[in-house]
């Protein structure tokens, strides 16, 4: 799992989450929200890497401190070295809000042992 409490700021954006490796695998990902939300008109957080969605917009609308979304999933593999970032599309007057953006993620490269090393790590 990655993670990385950011501030989702005061108006529409994307703001950096937490880093992944090239060949990575997210199987799900969602946002914590750490400090409560006003009530606004609209305020959504959607879990991307600029190539692939892997939550779709969801509503923070008026969240209690402590609130997980996780919204509509999308699986994929980041085939760069990236971050998974939060986009933000705010409507009204907010003073920011803390969040941790998180993933469960999978290096699905090749492995990098050979049946020697592994022999060896066995246990008889």
């Amino acid at each position: 799992m990655v993670e990385k409490t950011i501030n989702l700021g005061t108006a529409t954006g994307t703001v950096v989450g937490p880093a992944v490796g090239a060949g990575t695998l997210v199987l799900a990902a969602g946002v914590e929200v750490i400090t409560a939300v006003e009530d606004i008109t609209t305020f959504t957080v959607a879990v991307s890497d600029a190539t692939t969605t892997f939550m779709a917009a969801t509503s923070v609308d008026a969240a209690a401190a402590g609130t997980m979304v996780f919204g509509t999933q999308t699986l994929g593999i980041s085939a760069d070295a990236d971050t998974i970032d939060a986009v933000t599309v705010i409507s009204g007057t907010t003073a920011g809000v803390t969040a941790r953006v998180w993933a469960i993620v999978v290096d699905v490269n090749e492995a990098t042992k050979d049946a020697a090393e592994v022999d060896r790590d066995q246990l008889a």
